[in-house]
């Protein structure tokens, strides 16, 4: 007992301290003091709410891929999924007010793997091949216009033969006036360029102006992006002018690509062939 209270004699300051603190403690934050209480209550949250904030970031790096791959996937059902990648069939069979639609585009998804930008012949490598239903002759576009078209595939693995190629040539249209022309890829083209011609030199073209895909060849859906006039010329000796354009796809800076499926690449291909016999 005496050395109880030699102790309590010795600490007792300190223990009075701390049940007077415990009790202010106590007055403090109860909910008769509602100023204290909600200041003490949003701090908590507000630890907690980092606290969660840091795990959710944490989280979701190690699942980026999968998010990825899940916006890949409904890139390509929404691409599936317009109204120009649809041909009209006809309405034999239906009511009179019914439309029936057959899709005649089908897009699928891809990684670019490989690719050269600055070579004569340039050429871009995806990871996919016949096992996922590709073969040549698909058209590529990517994130923001057309890439090329298919020359080669594999299992696993396909080929494009893209713009910036000697080889490459599709027909464009002026979307402003509605002109055809040729797109292909010169020896004094750079990798972000590509020269556009047959337009008559009363075509009015102007700086900044759109090209786009015709939908005249089997490769690529009508209204596809192809750049934007960055300069022009009249032809010597011709009424044409050469027009210099920025492709709108940047072959720096490639990754995903969406490949496309013309279901009625045959019957284009037979009419156009058919029309050169017959010529």
């Amino acid at each position: 007992m005496r050395n109880f209270l030699l102790f309590f004699q010795k600490y007792g300051s300190v223990f009075i301290f701390l049940i007077l603190q415990g009790i202010s403690m106590l007055f403090i934050f109860s909910k008769t003091n509602p100023y204290h209480h909600s200041k003490f209550a949003n701090s908590s949250n507000r630890i907690i709410g980092n606290i969660y904030e840091t795990s959710n970031q944490i989280r979701s790096y190690f699942y980026l891929q999968e998010e990825i791959d899940l916006l890949k996937k409904q890139n390509t059902t929404l691409q599936n999924q317009l109204k120009g990648s649809k041909i009209v069939v006809g309405n034999y069979f239906s009511r009179k007010e019914d439309t029936i639609y057959m899709q005649q585009y089908i897009f699928q998804s891809a990684t670019v793997i490989k690719s050269t930008r600055n070579k004569k012949y340039n050429y871009v490598t995806i990871n996919k091949g016949t096992e996922n239903g590709i073969s040549k002759d698909m058209g590529v576009i990517g994130t923001n216009g057309i890439l090329g078209y298919i020359v080669a595939t594999s299992n696993h693995f396909s080929t494009i033969l893209p713009i910036i190629h000697p080889r490459f040539e599709v027909p464009i249209r002026h979307k402003k006036t509605n002109t055809f022309g040729f797109v292909s890829w010169g020896k004094n083209n750079s990798y972000r360029e590509a020269t556009v011609k047959g337009f008559a030199k009363t075509t009015d073209v102007k700086i900044g102006d759109t090209i786009i895909t015709t939908g005249g060849e089997s490769y690529f859906p009508e209204g596809e992006l192809v750049g934007f006039v960055k300069e022009k010329t009249d032809e010597p000796g011709k009424g044409t002018q050469i027009i210099t354009i920025e492709l709108a796809e940047d072959y720096g800076n490639i990754h995903s690509v969406f490949t496309i499926d013309n279901l009625a690449k045959l019957e284009l291909k037979n009419l156009i062939d058919s029309t050169i016999i017959n010529e």
